[in-house]
């Protein structure tokens, strides 16, 4: 069989794996969401669902940054089809294949695979981090009580601001990429990807904020931190696809003092429906934009000298 024919064999089990997967996430639970997207008005169920979608797109510029940081820029197009279908690897229980999905991906532009590991290690470090930081800073406001003793709060955040200080992102993300392969990154450059975090957090927050049956300015703050730790526990627990289970836990924690249990788990099971279709959507859309502007360029390539089809 010819390595091109194992590339097809190899897409369609991946793209298999990550269907049935996906699935397996929401299976048992129709009845229910059905129920809860019916009490839900249209109008706040496509406003929920612009908002997570605004916030997967600000991810894929913020990875396409680190990836710059390492001295590979791809383009627009085919960058946004690398991060969006490699991402769909998180839906495969394990936290590897969305990264050797990556590497698989971007290989096809001369990127060695070990500085889009250290891309995607250091993309996770930093959803992680920024997540700490938000979850972090409403706490010690006080807009929002996780029930977590003050001085642990501060601690954890005092660790996130550490590790993403140039210094530490650059020296990581060096070390993952190997010799030769050496991030870097200005302080600048740094406060944009945060900023860019912040923005994606803000999106998802002010989506639970569109689906809740009241919603108000006070529950954002509590929307913003139960939504972030509830992310980070779900990447912590590694063999949860996509956090599936820990997530909506943990989320249903933190909302039910202020939202009620009833509410707290429509709105946990209506945000993975919404992401795990965001994500679907938007490596569907990228992977077609991609494929039709290769394309173009190859056929029109020869008559002006561009670059041929990769695929």
């Amino acid at each position: 069989m010819s390595r091109r024919r194992w590339l097809d064999v190899l897409r369609g089990g991946f793209l298999v794996a990550v269907l049935g997967f996906a699935w397996w996430g929401l299976r048992g639970q129709g009845e229910e969401l059905a129920d809860v997207a019916r009490r839900t008005s249209p109008l706040a169920l496509a406003s929920a669902a612009g908002l997570v979608v605004a916030g997967l797109l600000v991810t894929s510029v913020a990875w396409l940054r680190l990836l710059d940081g390492y001295g590979h820029r791809l383009p627009r197009g085919e960058g946004r089809a690398v991060f969006f279908v490699g991402q769909l690897g998180k839906y495969i229980p394990g936290s590897v294949w969305s990264m050797g999905a990556h590497a698989g991906l971007a290989r096809g532009f001369d990127v060695p695979p070990r500085v889009t590991v250290g891309t995607s290690l250091m993309f996770l470090w930093l959803n992680l981090a920024t997540s700490g930081l938000v979850s972090g800073a409403f706490a010690l406001s006080g807009a929002w009580d996780p029930g977590v003793p003050w001085w642990l709060v501060a601690v954890g955040v005092a660790g996130c601001v550490a590790g993403l200080t140039p210094y530490a992102v650059n020296r990581a993300g060096s070390l993952v990429a190997g010799a030769g392969r050496a991030l870097r990154l200005s302080v600048p450059e740094v406060g944009v990807l945060v900023a860019l975090m912040a923005v994606t957090w803000s999106c998802y927050a002010a989506a639970l904020l569109a689906l809740a049956p009241e919603p108000s300015v006070a529950l954002f703050p509590v929307a913003a931190g139960a939504f972030t730790t509830a992310y980070a526990v779900g990447v912590l627990v590694v063999l949860a696809p996509a956090g599936v289970g820990a997530r909506e836990v943990t989320l249903i924690a933190l909302l039910a003092p202020v939202t009620g249990v009833t509410t707290a788990t429509a709105l946990a099971l209506l945000t993975r429906v919404l992401h795990t279709g965001g994500d679907l959507l938007l490596a569907a859309a990228a992977w077609a934009l991609a494929r039709a502007t290769r394309r173009e360029v190859a056929v029109s390539g020869p008559a002006v000298g561009g670059p041929c089809d990769r695929s």
